[in-house]
């Protein structure tokens, strides 16, 4: 934090001190960033049409979304559509002004905060299973807990894919660093968010920590990560034996069913406007179409995003993003940032592989730490990989 204070720019400061506030509530991280994304704005505001068009295909994206939300008076789909454009400009000036210094600050505050979130799920846990009369292994012993862990997230599922976020920074800090008490402190992290992962009860949660942490480990340990792999089918296949070995599998096949039906609903409003879709938020604006009980979105990204923009959205997403991708391709046989670029790609396909599942990853605090993550290039990277370097 001293370096980044000791910075002539104002711009990396504001980042830093939202990326703080995004460990807290989302009506704290939502207002603190707000406020720096106002600031941002009033002092670019010059700047703020030329940025909107150097996003390309995703500028045209969101504006498509506006519309179609307007023409369905889809009215919380144009708010979702608004908070699109400003986080578009927000993480173009994060781009524009990210620093080495910035970037380790994001990485640290990410991880070493979710101790202390770690402490208050374990805190809000414990307090309400014993003040019900339950003991402390009440997750294990219920089919539908009740009282499950989500520290200061908005649910349970999305506390999950933050933890599977975690640990692959922890897993990506752990090998950096040579310092025997920081790798302790890493190995420390790992294992109190693992606890909390457990208090969720977010059974698919568990299965995207995996996915992430060995992606995470192929990059930096290939013959580890295949160990580990196959380490891990023998648990799955353990777990298969005893679904009681873990909360809430043993209604695995009841999860199934809810979901497939949610699935169902998304499909059908897809279907009632199929080319355009209904614009964002569609399921909880419209679900009454075809069930009794709405939900936040349909608990399956490529269903809920096919509902909210149609086939025409899903063609300007694939336009928007196809240059990230070539740019992530290539940058992945750059043997000088293999492990920052397993970095990105592990969280990029950890909440694709979450999002088979659930759609956690639109949400402000999920949302900006996810971005944070992988909207770094490749050749920000080559610099900071330097920098660090030169700093030895």
């Amino acid at each position: 934090m001293k370096k980044l204070l000791n910075q002539k720019q104002i711009e990396p400061i504001i980042f830093a001190l939202i990326s703080l506030s995004i460990l807290f509530p989302f009506y704290i991280s939502s207002l603190v960033t707000a406020l720096g994304a106002g600031i941002l704005f009033f002092t670019h505001y010059k700047e703020l049409k030329e940025a909107f068009l150097k996003t390309h295909w995703l500028g045209i994206f969101i504006f498509y979304s506006l519309l179609v939300g307007l023409f369905y008076q889809n009215w919380i789909g144009v708010g979702v559509g608004v908070v699109m454009f400003l986080f578009a400009m927000l993480f173009y000036f994060y781009q524009r002004y990210l620093t080495f210094e910035l970037y380790q600050f994001n990485l640290k505050v990410f991880v070493f905060g979710s101790i202390p979130l770690a402490l208050l799920s374990y805190y809000k846990y414990s307090r309400d299973v014993l003040k019900n009369g339950y003991d402390l292994l009440y997750i294990f012993k219920y089919h539908n807990p009740q009282t499950r862990a989500e520290a200061t997230f908005f649910n349970p599922n999305y506390y999950g894919l933050y933890i599977a976020m975690v640990l692959i920074m922890a897993i990506y800090l752990f090998s950096q660093n040579q310092n025997r008490r920081f790798r302790w402190v890493m190995v420390l992290t790992i294992l109190m968010n693992l606890m909390s992962l457990i208090l969720t009860g977010s059974r698919w949660s568990i299965p995207t920590v995996i996915v992430g942490a060995v992606i995470m480990l192929f990059f930096l340990k290939p013959k580890l990560a295949w160990g580990l792999g196959f380490l891990l089918v023998g648990g799955f296949i353990a777990l298969l034996i005893r679904p009681d070995l873990l909360p809430r599998f043993t209604t695995l096949a009841h999860g199934f069913e809810d979901r497939f039906a949610i699935w169902q609903v998304g499909w059908n409003l897809f279907l009632t406007s199929p080319i355009v879709g209904r614009g964002p938020m569609t399921y909880v604006n419209f679900y009454y179409l075809f069930a009794d009980k709405g939900k936040m979105h349909a608990h399956q990204l490529l269903v809920d995003c096919l509902a909210n923009y149609g086939l025409v959205g899903m063609m300007l997403l694939v336009m928007a993003f196809s240059r990230y991708f070539r740019r992530l391709f290539r940058g992945i046989f750059n043997p000088q940032i293999r492990p920052e670029m397993g970095l990105v790609v592990a969280t990029v396909l950890t909440v694709l592989f979450h999002g088979l599942m659930d759609v956690g990853i639109f949400w402000i605090q999920t949302g900006y730490i996810f971005l944070a993550l992988v909207t770094v290039t490749p050749t920000q990277l080559q610099h900071f990989k330097t920098k660090e370097a030169d700093s030895l």
